[in-house]
């Protein structure tokens, strides 16, 4: 579950060669969904309208974000809000939906519009990216399915907009680089791929409520090192 523009300057390129891994990860696992978005003016219509409050947040807050909020102290705070959310979706009762039905049916603009704007939220340290933006829309009855491939084939704007911006600040490749790159770029593309499908199938099952234990112990675990 990762955070959006999480760049920092003496990791910076590798940071974005694992970011490209994840994002081609999320590429091979929802081709056939991507094919069909992509004959779909309404689909494109609601990624757009997603991506929206993420890019405002994105441009206006980030620097800001970075500067302030990277430290234990935020990020386990968030670990434990994350989890609660989480924990939440244990109680919101499935939408019964034909899976034959056409892709992101039943997202609305509106819905669209929230989901994008909880993905901004991902930025603060400690907030899961694919979990609060999951678990928007379950809140808002927009069905399993739907939930999950909307948010990640949401991640992919989003990733590439950090992708950008990030790329400005980076200096250039030297041939000892590659083979480093070349390796984290692989190792996250396999993980990520594996990752995806496990957690895909974990919230058509309606268990996505079991990773709040993970964010509970975490968060409390870095709480207690970062005050004690």
């Amino acid at each position: 579950m990762n955070t959006l523009f999480g760049f920092k300057e003496p990791q910076l390129l590798f940071d974005i060669v694992l970011h490209m891994g994840t994002l081609v990860a999320t590429v091979i696992v929802f081709y056939k969904e991507i094919l069909q978005i992509l004959k779909t003016p309404r689909a494109i219509m609601l990624l757009i309208v997603a991506s929206i409050p993420t890019a405002i947040i994105g441009f206006t807050v980030a620097d800001f974000i970075e500067t302030h909020m990277w430290n234990l102290h935020v990020a386990s705070m968030s670990l434990c809000v994350t989890g609660t959310f989480l924990w939440f979706t244990k109680y919101i009762r499935p939408r019964s939906i034909v899976l034959e039905a056409p892709l992101f049916s039943y997202i609305s603009v509106q819905n669209a519009f929230w989901i994008g704007l909880a993905q901004g939220f991902a930025l603060i340290p400690g907030i899961s990216r694919s979990g609060i933006t999951i678990t928007t829309a379950l809140f808002l009855k927009t069905g399993r399915r739907d939930a999950a491939s909307f948010s990640f084939i949401l991640s992919i704007p989003a990733i590439l907009g950090a992708l950008c911006l990030k790329l400005l600040k980076t200096p250039s490749l030297s041939e000892h680089d590659l083979s480093l790159f070349l390796t984290g770029f692989s190792l996250s593309m396999v993980v990520g791929a594996f990752a995806l499908l496990v957690l895909i199938r974990i919230v058509l099952n309606g268990k996505l409520y079991q990773f709040s234990w993970y964010c509970f112990v975490i968060g409390i675990l870095s709480i207690f090192l970062a005050y004690f």
